[in-house]
């Protein structure tokens, strides 16, 4: 409860759907052992806009900080780099291209082709415009190799899409009443490749995906609360409610009342629950995850259904605590690593 009135002030302040208190944290990804490999190349993307993916790659883990600290220190094994008592690693991988769809269809409309002045139109007529709607899928398999033993240490594929269009106007003199053709389709099976900037954008695409994977984050978490009194006693107190309503515009109040609640109703799932997002929300989250198991205790107990909501928020304490091990383990806090 020690950060709650830090935390106020950046807590919970926007309309969400589910009620609850927003908190800073930094996150880490369930991968540890790519997170650790803070050394690293980037070698080859084979592929289509392989070798610029490569330099985009390359360029999102520069820019990948946590704390306003850079997180990985780019190597150049190439050049005769060789790194001494700790992890390093080199990234390489694959690109393809999983779908490619261009449809080219064409529309009429009535326009001014002649100007007798600025807003004096002196002749119109109808102007077609020959347009092509492209979409392309791609997929990028990144692979981290631990440098020395070449023991692979991260693979996994991602997905990212584009899409573009554009038209050329035809203008058409004496046909009057032409419509649009309807178009047609075509793409990878006809044979025909997508635009280079099109490849890109779509490859573009999957970085943030893969940075949230390798690297830890800073992030805003939302500790979120139960709605549902799941008791009937509880559901009378109308301070159930005014909690539940008050954790957006003034969470260490709300919280004053989650004690209050608890110490009342010490059995009731849904007080002892939200009692456990504050304790998350303040940073403590020894005694959050305790209360969050003693909660989803007292749910099985009851022989209610499990709301999943109960299980969610054990989980996610769980594994924000053992991401926040493995950055005390790694120093993560002192410059320099």
């Amino acid at each position: 409860m020690r950060r709650l009135a830090i935390l106020a002030a950046i807590a919970g302040l926007s309309a969400c759907a589910t009620p609850g208190i927003d908190y800073e944290a930094r996150l880490v990804p369930a991968n540890t052992a790519a997170v650790e490999t803070r050394l690293v190349d980037v070698g080859r993307f084979n592929g289509p806009g392989g070798n610029w993916y490569a330099s985009e790659f390359e360029a999102m883990l520069a820019s990948a900080t946590l704390d306003g600290q850079p997180w990985f220190r780019i190597a150049r094994y190439s050049d005769g780099y060789v790194p001494e008592g700790q992890r390093a690693g080199i990234y390489e991988g694959n690109t393809d291209i999983v779908s490619y769809e261009a449809e080219e269809y064409s529309t009429t409309q009535t326009e001014c082709v002649e100007w007798d002045g600025p807003f004096d139109c002196e002749h119109r007529d109808e102007v077609e415009h020959i347009c092509l709607r492209e979409r392309v899928q791609v997929s990028v398999t990144p692979r981290l190799i631990e440098y020395g033993s070449g023991r692979m240490i991260f693979q996994d594929t991602y997905f990212g899409d584009a899409e573009a269009e554009s038209c050329e106007e035809i203008y058409i003199r004496g046909r009057r009443g032409r419509r649009g053709h309807g178009g047609w389709d075509y793409g990878l099976a006809a044979g025909v490749q997508p635009p280079v900037d099109l490849i890109h954008n779509a490859l573009a695409n999957t970085l943030g995906d893969i940075r949230a994977d390798i690297a830890p984050r800073n992030a805003v978490m939302r500790a979120v609360f139960v709605e549902d009194p799941m008791d009937a006693v509880v559901a009378a107190d109308p301070r159930f409610k005014e909690a539940v309503e008050a954790a957006s515009s003034s969470p260490g109040t709300s919280c004053a009342v989650w004690q209050d609640l608890h110490a009342q109703y010490p059995a009731a799932p849904a007080v002892t629950h939200n009692l456990a997002a504050c304790y998350e929300s303040g940073g403590n989250l020894l005694e959050a995850h305790a209360l969050y198991a003693e909660a989803a205790e007292q749910v099985y107990g009851s022989g209610m259904p499990v709301d999943r909501q109960y299980t969610d928020s054990l989980a996610r304490v769980s594994d924000y605590r053992n991401g926040l091990e493995v950055l005390g383990r790694l120093g993560a806090s002192e410059p320099g690593y």
